[in-house]
């Protein structure tokens, strides 16, 4: 983890050379590239595998940890043993980590927790191979589509996807109702997220030098 740290706050350049981005960036490829570790395979409606959980949990700590360093100093009143007040300046979590940053982990607990609902289900998942091998033993040469209306397998792209299947009279009621209230749930959260990130965006203040390297476009009048 010394290693992984000091790779961060070099902006991801080891060799000392300086040509490495800042530090904000890099934590912020760190948790992309975190994020499709763990949830990059994840193409069931499942729990998340413990150890992933766990890496998940774990990692994100580590990486988020130096938004514990990033305050604003607010002027507090204290209080004299023997009586009487002085005002001092104490430090607080930045206004936008502040307000943010606990809405965000708490999406994403409701995100894991949604998925620890999914251990027994009624429908489950069937690797594409099998379908093709049953649809062999038929006799029949095509592929089978699968139990929720998609088109044949000739006819996907994403072949390796595990396909899903659910009981020959479809799923009950109240089975239908929790995925309609998971999928509803799952938007919310989406919405939500994208609401944070579209705020925070549009608060960032763009340096100039920034500004400076963009392509000069030009108008010309006719």
């Amino acid at each position: 983890m010394k290693e992984r740290f000091a790779k961060l706050l070099l902006g991801e350049d080891m060799s000392g050379g300086g040509k490495g981005v800042c530090t904000a960036l890099a934590i912020s490829n760190a948790i992309t590239n975190l994020s499709a570790t763990v949830f990059g395979e994840l193409w069931r409606l499942e729990p998340l595998a413990a150890q992933k959980k766990a890496m998940w949990r774990r990692e994100m700590e580590w990486l988020l940890c130096v938004s514990d360093h990033i305050v604003d100093l607010i002027p507090s009143l204290q209080e004299f043993p023997g009586g009487g007040t002085f005002e001092v300046m104490v430090p607080r979590p930045r206004s936008d980590l502040y307000m943010n940053l606990p809405a965000l982990k708490k999406l994403d607990a409701m995100l894991l927790g949604m998925l620890d609902g999914f251990r027994e289900t009624e429908f489950r998942y069937v690797d594409r191979g099998i379908l093709v091998a049953d649809a062999d033993e038929d006799g029949s040469g095509a592929y089978p589509s699968s139990s929720f209306g998609r088109p044949s397998l000739r006819q996907e792209e994403k072949w390796w996807l595990p396909c899903p299947r659910v009981p020959p009279n479809g799923l009950s009621e109240n089975a239908r109702k929790k995925l309609q209230q998971c999928r509803d749930c799952a938007n919310q959260i989406l919405k939500a997220a994208m609401a944070i990130n579209s705020m925070v965006l549009s608060e960032m203040e763009i340096p100039d030098v920034y500004l400076e390297t963009l392509p000069k476009v030009w108008i010309g009048t006719v």
